[in-house]
């Protein structure tokens, strides 16, 4: 396994650390996730598997967790501190999701560990940085998204900002911790010298492709403040479009416009654009706009939304299908490559998303832990 041999300790919980120690729990690290008697509060997290609340049953925990083992420690007490510094010894990398200093207050900061684990590399996932003036603020998706700048942007001309739906700036955050804290154990073996990293969620969606830089760009090169509405239409195919079954997304520029003629192969169209190509004036007007969907909107509605995305890509038109959760997890193409993975759990057995990259040696996940599930096992090392 890729990382078997290294062990982690997780402290806090939240999606974005446990995404970031299940990447490493996958491929093969011992991570030991501690817990509050309450439980990570992802246990309470919805959808639940059957329905029903249940500290086991979170669908978004047995995705975040998978591969690790659970330890309850009551931290507000000294005999769990010194329980904790005694596994801390014993690992190579602590990955911490409290607000800043609040294990320092504990005797149990960076400065602390590294006593007991001179090569310790500790990641701290924050909402906002371990320092700076929102260090003690709290954060959340929708939080990273207004205060990021994209949610500005989104929505229609004429009514509130709004967000997208699901938690894509937190597992971003996961995903750049996991990065970064296998960045710095490679800089603490390398060098023998302890290593602590930073990791401010608001921070790692700025530096984000979903729109934020690019929002943030256009104002620092042009002074450009990207407001709300449809940003789509125009002469050229651009958007959401129906078909027999659904939608497909496209998008037409002047340089794909022959690829989605060639996929049309419709004769009235070529015959209008022959006479375009003798009089260019007339392709910026709403005569050509009509023209394209006369031909494009019975083609699209006479194929499924996967017939038409595959004769589109036959053709090298970027026209894709929008596809529901249920539609992607049947995919042929996800299918074949085996990417999906059902890992079976005590509450049932779950469809989880596969790994991230394939690597020799590398992917294998088993369920999330019961709360607890490994308490006695763990600390019965340190017994006697």
């Amino acid at each position: 396994m890729l990382f078997e041999g290294i062990r982690v300790l997780e402290i806090g919980g939240g999606i974005a650390a446990d995404y970031a120690t299940k990447l490493f729990a996958d491929y093969g690290a011992e991570v030991i996730k501690i817990e509050p008697p309450t439980g990570d509060p992802v246990r309470g997290m919805a959808p639940f598997i059957g329905n029903v609340p249940n500290e086991n049953g979170s669908a978004v925990f047995l995705h975040t967790n998978t591969s690790k083992k659970s330890v309850v420690l009551d931290l507000e007490g000294q005999p769990a501190r010194d329980t904790l510094l005694k596994l801390v010894a014993t690992a190579d990398v602590v990955v911490e999701s409290l607000k800043p200093g609040a294990l320092a207050a504990m005797g149990l900061g960076f400065d602390d560990l590294v006593k007991v684990q001179p090569k310790l590399v500790m990641t701290s996932v924050t909402p906002f940085g371990q320092d700076g003036p929102y260090a003690q603020y709290e954060g959340s998706e929708l939080i990273y998204y207004g205060m990021g700048g994209p949610m500005a942007g989104n929505g229609s001309e004429d009514d509130v900002p709004v967000k997208l739906g699901g938690y894509m700036s937190v597992y971003q955050t996961g995903n750049t911790a996991a990065t970064a804290t296998m960045a710095a154990f490679l800089v603490a073996e390398g060098q023998g010298e302890p290593v602590h990293v930073d990791i401010s969620g608001f921070e790692t969606g700025l530096s984000s492709s979903d729109r934020r830089t690019t929002f943030l760009l256009a104002h620092a090169y042009n002074g450009e403040v990207t407001g709300r509405g449809n940003v789509l239409g125009g002469i050229l195919p651009n958007g959401a479009f129906p078909t027999e079954d659904g939608y497909v997304q496209t998008v037409v520029t002047q340089a794909w416009l022959p690829r989605m003629m060639a996929a049309l192969a419709d004769d009235d169209l070529n015959a209008y654009f022959a006479k375009v190509a003798q009089n260019p004036a007339m392709f910026a007007t709403m005569e050509t706009k009509e023209a394209i969907d006369e031909a494009l909107y019975p083609w699209l509605l006479s194929r499924t939304k996967q017939q038409a995305m595959e004769d589109a890509q036959h053709n090298k038109w970027p026209l894709t299908a929008i596809k529901t959760p249920t539609e992607v997890i049947e995919d042929p193409h996800y299918k074949a490559r085996g990417f999906f993975t059902e890992v079976t759990h005590p509450i049932g057995t779950v469809v989880h998303p596969g790994a991230p990259f394939e690597i020799d040696g590398g992917w294998a996940p088993s369920a999330a832990p019961r709360l607890g599930e490994h308490t006695d096992a763990i600390l019965s090392t340190f017994s006697g």
